[in-house]
């Protein structure tokens, strides 16, 4: 899917559109509407809660006995986000269940052991219609073209799949056989991130873990397959403005450029993360968060690189800002930062400018 937006955010949603995207993820009216009333330029609480509202997930009742367990995680735990007022709907139980999990500093202890299990069962069910809703999202403010809710939303849909929240400097818990003790002991060593690991040597990370051998080459033979994403942007040339009689000019100060987005992966075989190819998405994001342009494709579209040019209605001296991740996998984001040209005369004269990209 790609697509190129106006310059305004908030646009209203055609009811072909509203059905087409019902649809495609089988999500019911009620849903629907339900994300209508979703607010401009959504951060990830917002998203969070208006999905967890899903009629999809009503069917997880808070059980009497579960009530204190849910009450110590939004109480006593260091949850991004609690809720201020009595813990009794069925929205409050995904919402904090996520949010604990994500977390991955355990679940307390006050509740059963066969309760335990049975949420453990709720929590799996709860991911996959979840994961429904936030692509869902996904497409329905990628019509409306707002860009900041779109990289909101796909920030929320790589934490729950990757179990972790993405940025907040744990993504080392994704990795399977590495908890919080040896994330702990990498820390101190000034390694966070999977990309830096991936540049040790063997022998250094099982001093660092007190490893013996083969462990660290087993665990670089398994971030392998890690996306280690690449982007790059420029304006090439400033295109000709000519709207037909039919057609509504762009509002002042807004002028369409010719763009070309550069996307590739360093691995050296296409990447493969837990037993799964992983999607990739672009989002470039003007900003006022309006969407100007959204891709989103198989990894291995990035075989031997993907070059896209497409046309970007943007202001004069414009800072957009431009993200390539995988879409279930933290810690894969790469962000750019570019600065739009000056509006010249002759379109035909050109300019041409990179963006400065960074891993996040």
């Amino acid at each position: 899917m790609a697509t190129s937006t106006p310059p305004t955010c908030g646009t209203s949603i055609s009811s072909k559109d509203m059905h087409d995207i019902k649809i495609r993820y089988r999500i019911s009216p009620a849903t629907m509407s339900l994300l209508s009333s979703i607010p401009k330029s959504p951060d990830r609480q917002q998203i969070l809660h208006k999905a967890c509202n899903a009629s999809e997930l009503r069917c997880f009742p808070l059980k009497q006995a579960e009530r204190g367990f849910f009450r110590e995680i939004n109480d006593h735990t260091a949850i991004p986000y609690p809720i201020k007022e009595n813990i009794s709907q069925p929205w409050h139980k995904v919402f904090l269940l996520i949010q604990v999990e994500l977390l991955r500093t355990g679940w307390p202890n006050k509740i059963s052991a066969a309760a335990r299990k049975e949420l453990y069962q709720e929590l799996g069910r709860m991911l996959v219609l979840l994961d429904r809703v936030l692509r869902c999202i996904v497409d329905f403010l990628g019509v409306r073209r707002d860009g900041r809710g779109v990289n909101a939303a796909l920030d929320l849909l790589r934490s729950t799949w990757s179990r972790v929240w993405d940025g907040d400097g744990r993504e080392l818990l994704s990795i399977d056989g590495i908890g919080a003790a040896k994330m702990d002991k990498l820390g101190r060593a000034g390694v966070r991130t999977i990309r830096q690991i991936q540049q040790l040597e063997f022998c250094h990370i099982e001093r660092l873990l007190s490893r013996n051998p083969p462990f660290g080459h087993q665990l670089l033979q398994k971030l392998a397959g890690f996306p280690r994403l690449v982007c790059e942007f420029e304006s090439i040339v400033q295109a000709p403005r000519a709207p037909t009689p039919q057609e509504t000019p762009p509002p002042s100060g807004i002028c369409p450029w010719v763009c070309r987005a550069v996307m590739r992966y360093e691995n050296e075989k296409p990447p493969f993360w837990k037993k799964e190819n992983p999607w990739v998405s672009l989002v470039i994001e003007g900003d006022d968060g309006r969407l100007l342009w959204f891709w989103r494709g198989g990894i291995q579209k990035l075989n031997e690189s993907k070059d896209l040019l497409i046309c970007l209605q943007t202001k004069m001296r414009e800072k957009i800002q431009v993200r390539l991740a995988c879409e279930e996998i933290v810690g894969t984001m790469v962000s750019m930062t570019h600065q739009m040209p000056e509006i010249v005369e002759d379109p035909g004269s050109g300019a041409s400018s990179f963006g400065h990209v960074k891993n996040l």
